[in-house]
This record gives structure tokens, sequence and C-alpha cells, in this order.
């Protein structure tokens, strides 16, 4: 991987093998159904992006656990697809695996893990990290499968906090300022996934939602398309969106709750010992992308003013998460209840 703010790669990337899976190849396929599979995984970000991290490692993980049995083919900057069509593709069968977000979930049937993507719900992102790691962050990927929606959750994917980030052409026309308030969200067009939950988040902060194709995002902030994005910074700098949008907001409205998602068909085709190399690894990926994450996030910091970035502190944050709030009152029951589990500590 390079260093924050290299330039990501833009052919498809087949995992390399592990270099013990030769080794292990006699007997680590005992117990395995005697096929061998080779698994598909698209990525919408590049190389230098934490969920790529995590992919590799998932790769090469689950190649050495069953002997070469089970191999992964991993394309990046979404050569598969949109994050939609990547959606799509695993319900109908034509993708294996994808790294999807918990906030798109609730789109396609799966409503409770979609919780952990509400606005301000986590405190950091080593919060996000012990939830991931606890018995309630299990319980909350057996609800995918439990929604009967074709996925099946793998594990997570933590990635850091998304914020906002706008254009030269707003950054004047909101007067230059030196720090970031809610007024200033008020209509502004920001592209946000296509998800229910994204968009409900900006109408509650004043902005106006606009879904765009994250492989469309450069150049229609370029373009003035829309005024504005919202991401975590070290997929900010490894899409190069500092280049046409080099105002970096520090209000950290959600958290990038990756989900390593299969076709449920898929997984129910492989016996328990399969499954239990698949969980394996989905583990040693969460680990990856959350350590890379955490050094990644201040790299970039630290390269803002090489690269000629401004970095735009919130000083109302109270304001923006008591407008969002209203939003949890939406939720079931069921999902508050998680809710509060998660920001009293409960899990």
């Amino acid at each position: 991987m390079t260093a924050c703010g290299g330039s990501s790669a833009s052919t498809s990337a087949s995992t390399a093998a592990s270099s013990t899976a030769s080794s292990a190849a006699a007997g680590a396929g005992e117990g395995g159904s005697g096929n061998d599979y080779k698994l598909t995984w698209n990525e919408v970000n590049g190389e230098d992006y934490g969920a790529t991290v995590g992919a590799h490692t998932f790769a090469e993980k689950i190649e050495e656990l069953s002997g070469g049995h089970i191999t992964i083919d991993l394309y990046i900057n979404g050569t598969l697809g949109s994050e939609a069509e990547s959606m799509q593709g695993i319900q109908m069968g034509t993708l294996d695996i994808f790294r999807g977000n918990a906030s798109s979930l609730p789109n396609y049937g799966a409503e409770l893990i979609g919780t952990t993507g509400l606005p301000y719900v986590f405190k950091d992102m080593a919060q996000f990290e012990d939830v991931a790691e606890s018995s309630l962050g299990d319980e909350l990927l057996q609800s995918v499968e439990d929604a009967n929606c074709g996925y099946v959750a793998l594990g997570w994917l933590v990635e850091g906090p998304r914020s906002m980030f706008i254009t030269p052409k707003v950054y004047e026309r909101l007067g230059k300022p030196t720090d970031f308030t809610l007024d200033k969200m008020k209509g502004l067009k920001v592209r946000v996934p296509e998800t229910d939950l994204m968009i409900n988040t900006m109408d509650a902060l004043g902005a106006s939602a606009t879904a765009i194709a994250y492989s469309e995002l450069y150049t229609s902030l370029q373009s003035g398309v829309v005024d504005a994005a919202e991401n975590g910074v070290t997929s900010y700098m490894s899409n190069s969106f500092n280049e046409v949008a080099p105002y970096f907001i520090t209000d950290a409205h959600t958290f990038g709750c990756g989900v390593i998602l299969m076709n449920a068909d898929k997984w129910n085709g492989f016996n328990d010992a399969e499954k239990g190399w698949i969980k394996e690894a989905a583990l040693a990926a969460r680990s990856a992308c959350y350590e890379y994450n955490q050094k990644q996030e201040q790299a970039c910091f630290d390269s803002f003013a090489d690269k000629g970035i401004t970095k735009l502190e919130v000083s109302d944050i109270e304001k923006w998460q008591e407008a969002c709030a209203p939003l949890y009152e939406k939720e079931s029951a069921e999902a508050q209840d998680i809710i509060a589990k998660i920001q009293g500590g409960n899990y």
C-alpha cells in the first residue's frame, strides 16, 4: 500500500497467494467439501483504503486456512460496479462478496444493523471497534442473515468517521469561514450514497442530499453538480477528492460501518469447516482494516498543509447532534434499545 494521498490503482487486482498456502495445502482441506472455490469480491475504493487492505488480508487468510481450496479474485475502484450495483449483485448471486455499509442495508431488507449508521451513535472509532468485537456486534451481524434478504454478514470492517468536504466555490460563497457551523449546511447540494438513512441525515442537517454513483463523485464536485460530499479522510485522500474539494469539515456525523457481505446461497453451500475458515478470515480482515485506518487517518491529517487542504473545525457540534436526534425516534423499539446499549456502553 502507498502512503496517504498516493495514487490508487485503476485496474482490477487479483490477490496474491499466501506464502504459507502451499505448505498448508495437504492438511488444510481436511473437513472441506473437496470442491475448489474462486470467489469474486468487488470494492469501490482504491488500494489506499482500509477496506481494501481488509479485503487483501481476507484473501490471503482464506487461501492459507483452506490450503488453496478457497481463493478470492479482488477487484478495486468499482471495476465490477457501483455500491448499489454490487449490493444487488450479491442479492442475485452474480457477485460473491462485497464490503457494504451498514447504513445501506435497511434499503435491502436488513433493518436492524442500520442503527450503527445513524448519526452520532458512536463517540469514536475505538468505540465502534469495541462494539464490533462484542456480543452485540455479533448479534447485529446475525440479524442480516435472519432478515432473509439474500445476504450473510461475515464480519465488520471498522472504518473511521465520515465528514463533509466542500469545493472552493462553496467556500468563497460562504465567506471563507475559519470554522464551520450548522447554519452553513443550509441548501448545500451534498452527494450521499443511495441510502435512505444518509439522505435523511443530510435533510436533518439542512442540506439537499443528492445520490450519485461513487465513480462519478470526482467529476460531480469538479463541475459543480454537487457542492459537497462526505466520507472518511482516508477515502477523501485516496480518491483525490482533495483536488476538487480542498476544504475538510470535522463534523464526524457518522462512521463508516463496513460489513463484509456474501450471497446467502453461496454461504449455505459451504460446510461447517469452510464456514469456519471464512469467519476466521473475516476477523483477520477486520483487524487489518482497523489498524490501517488508525495509522492512515493521522497520516492524512498531517499531510493537509503540504497538499493545500484547509481543515474547518465544527464549533457547534451540539447543534448538529440535536438536529439529528429526531432520526432516532423514527427507529423501532428494538433499534432504540441497541442505540441505548451503544451509547450507554452496555455491549
